[in-house]
């Protein structure tokens, strides 16, 4: 890694389909929480996109462990999970799924594959298109975690479970994957969810931010972010 900073965000601009995104300064430090919340359609999915290399910005600039994700996105997907509720995946058994990806990550870890196996009750002969949608959501959360990535990003991903169930599963995540070398950033559109996990949070509406801090100083007992 060519920073101490994990993502380093800097007058970015994206477009897409006549939205656009604006970011003007981001910087995503090791040890991180950050819940990224806002409504649906103000731009929380296209950040995380660009972040992930999976998505060119227009302008300004993003690094991913001081590389530039669009351009050297090998050595940014080797050390950042990416999770969404609508990831393809393909149709196969859980086990040999599992097996085949391993061989894309030299840091895959299978010890952590079975426990989170076991903790979100995933049946490894189970083919995933029988999956159950909160099941699906879980698979998928394994793959972006199976590596021990450096930064996990997750694009609304509880989304279909009640309460309590949401709650239940980002608590989960974070049990596995809170370390001082690693960051989180969780997007969601529930604020509920995210005010009770993250030390931070950064708020978009209509592709702009419209705050950004730790989250004890933007919510606290006489105020809620909506």
């Amino acid at each position: 890694m060519r920073t101490t900073n994990l993502v380093e965000v800097r007058d970015l601009t994206v477009r897409r389909d006549g939205f656009l995104l604006t970011v003007p300064e981001w910087i995503l430090r090791p040890g991180q929480v950050v819940g990224l919340v806002g409504p649906n359609g103000a731009g929380k999915t296209t950040l995380l996109e660009s972040l992930a290399g999976l998505r060119k910005v227009h302008g300004g600039s993003v690094e991913v462990f001081g590389w530039n994700p669009w351009k050297n996105p090998v050595e940014v997907r080797s050390s950042l999970g990416f999770m969404s509720d609508d990831m393809p995946l393909f149709a196969m058994r859980i086990g040999p799924l599992l097996r085949m990806l391993s061989g894309y990550y030299g840091t895959w870890d299978p010890d952590l594959v079975e426990s989170l196996l076991d903790r979100f009750k995933l049946d490894p002969r189970k083919k995933v298109h029988e999956l159950s949608r909160g099941q699906g959501t879980r698979i998928r959360l394994v793959v972006a975690m199976a590596f021990r990535p450096k930064v996990l990003l997750l694009d609304e991903p509880a989304t279909g479970l009640d309460v309590a169930g949401r709650r239940s599963l980002l608590e989960s995540v974070l049990d596995v994957v809170r370390d001082p070398s690693r960051s989180v950033v969780i997007s969601s559109h529930m604020l509920g969810d995210v005010e009770r996990i993250a030390d931070r949070l950064l708020v978009l509406n209509e592709g702009k931010v419209v705050k950004e801090g730790l989250t004890d100083h933007l919510v606290g007992d006489r105020r809620t972010l909506e």
